[in-house]
């Protein structure tokens, strides 16, 4: 089973593992890093670096970051220079609870990138519009 980090900026990770135990119990080999107001890049990498060591069973590790470019995510391409490390952890931005949830649900079996990515944004609704649709 692969591990999972939420990194983020601000407590969304932290808020995110939160929410998931109200679904999913306490998800096995989970953590969630922070990126607060002051914090230093460096810092939050060698977190980053601990707490993937901390949740790779052998089998990899998925990071799902709050946002595209931003420091969690530029700190997991900083990782992929070491040798190895971008065939063992995947990296996918705009986490939400849907792939995230999702994907603890079925990462026993696997599920791949675009999978994932597409559970993110079948999350994503016009609840108006969908409520109207289903009013007539």
């Amino acid at each position: 089973m692969k591990g999972i980090i939420l990194a983020s900026h601000g407590k969304l990770a932290e808020g995110l593992l939160d929410t998931l135990k109200i679904f999913a119990g306490e998800p096995e080999n989970i953590e969630a890093i922070c990126l607060m107001p002051g914090d230093d890049m460096a810092e939050f990498l060698t977190k980053m670096k601990n707490s993937i060591e901390n949740v790779d069973t052998g089998e990899g590790v998925v990071v799902f970051c709050d946002l595209l470019f931003g420091t969690p995510c530029n700190c997991s391409g900083a990782i992929f220079k070491q040798e190895g490390a971008i065939d063992n952890i995947q990296v996918i931005t705009g986490m939400n609870l849907p792939m995230v949830l999702e994907y603890i649900g079925s990462r026993s079996n696997g599920m791949s990138a675009s999978d994932i990515i597409s559970t993110g944004q079948n999350g994503i609704v016009d609840f108006n519009k969908l409520f109207k649709e289903r009013q007539s």
